[in-house]
């Protein structure tokens, strides 16, 4: 048994016996579910609704456990109970769920799927430098809709991100290919591959999305405009040079009709919009910025499909968990051991920890361990759900 399959183990079975509370020696965790948004201690009886139920089949309890393990507040920002509460108070159902329903009612087979993602950190060393938050969830997803929906995904992003993209992308276990020049008809749906679209000219959305046609459109862990047509990190720093102008095709694509989803952490990402007042009133930097623009991070755009995490990956991971269920293919969900590969990948091109900027193999402040075992408890909540749809 791997370090993450301990820690998973550990967590799962003080989880069951009731041990896992204040006071024994691990950190508080905020309940996800706290009224009015504010962060509380978790009794035990609150962190038994983590495990399905005995005589429960269906995806609800198996959605409702992965949803929450997701949006707990394990980095200890304190924001995220507050955001989750909101959007599950606007989806009415657990985002993972929803959000992949609607992958598998609006993707048709062979369709073409646009992410966007690439968050700067030291954004006052030239350009800025992507962390590995966006990139490793992005890869997932990519996998996720080639296995399936056998579709063609495409990732826009600036040049200095997307070494650390294309790293993500290969150790999910697909192929980076260059978009520039490449006509999408000659590809195999199916085929495991996913488009890199590097470049720093601005797009033309309209005719962006007129010739690749996207499907879907999803934003992960990417820079959104606030209301004074900023864009901040979660310091309230003006990141905006950091940036190209994709946040446009979300927005087009949002405007046409197109399916769109927002994955996000902290309210500051695109398609977060609907989270404005949470965010001004709960995060930190939310309402005053204070980088001179005379607002706050909270994003503006908005989506038609909400996912919050603790971690923008987990969000990713949480709809792989979904749609592996919705279709019954156990691999549409990349294994942990995979994903962590897909991480590791992408710190050796260069990403960083959102949360203390160290080259090293962590998500937001959240070691490869720790991450792992969050991976490995959706993992096990997968299988249960199968094995007891099996029985």
């Amino acid at each position: 048994m791997g370090d993450a399959q301990v820690v998973a183990a550990t967590i799962s079975q003080e989880i069951l016996t009731g041990s896992f509370r204040q006071g024994t020696g691990l950190p508080r965790i905020a309940h996800p579910f706290a009224a009015s948004g504010v962060l509380t201690d978790v009794a035990c009886p609150s962190w038994t609704a983590l495990i399905p139920s005995a005589g429960r089949i269906d995806l609800d309890s198996p959605a409702e456990t992965i949803d929450r393990l997701t949006n707990l507040d394990f980095p200890m920002r304190g924001a995220i109970a507050a955001l989750h509460g909101e959007a599950r108070r606007i989806v009415n159902a657990p985002l993972c769920l929803s959000a992949a329903r609607e992958i598998l009612a609006r993707v048709p087979e062979g369709g073409v799927v646009a992410i966007l993602t690439g968050f700067p950190e030291f954004p006052w060393i030239r350009r800025g430098v992507a962390e590995t938050d966006g990139p490793v969830g992005a890869a997932v997803l990519a996998r996720s809709l080639v296995k399936a929906r056998r579709a063609i995904p495409i990732l826009p992003c600036e040049p200095h991100f997307a070494p650390v993209i294309e790293a993500a992308v290969r150790g999910i276990g697909l192929v980076p290919v260059p978009a520039a020049g490449l006509d999408l008809k000659s590809l195999h749906p199916g085929d495991p591959v996913c488009l890199i679209e590097a470049t720093d000219e601005a797009v033309d959305a309209e005719r962006w999305l007129a010739a690749c046609a996207p499907a879907l459109v999803i934003a992960i862990e990417r820079p959104g405009r606030s209301a004074t047509g900023v864009y901040h990190n979660m310091s309230g720093r003006n990141v905006g040079h950091c940036l190209n102008n994709f946040e446009d095709l979300f927005v087009a694509a949002e405007a046409r009709g197109i399916w769109t989803i927002g994955i996000g952490d902290g309210g500051n990402e695109v398609g977060m919009g609907a989270l404005q007042a949470v965010v001004r009133a709960q995060v930190a930097a939310g309402s005053a910025c204070g980088c001179g623009c005379g607002g706050g991070i909270a994003a503006v755009s908005s989506s038609r499909s909400l996912v919050t995490a603790v971690v923008a990956n987990f969000g990713a991971t949480a709809i792989a968990a979904m749609l592996a269920l919705l279709t019954d293919d156990r691999d549409v969900l990349p294994s942990p051991a995979l994903e962590l590969q897909s991480l590791d990948a992408c710190v050796a091109a260069g990403a960083v920890d959102g949360q203390h900027n160290e080259c090293v193999a962590s998500v937001d402040g959240l070691a490869a361990d720790a991450y792992g075992a969050v991976l490995e408890l959706i993992a096990d909540a997968v299988d249960r759900a199968r094995h007891r749809r099996n029985v």
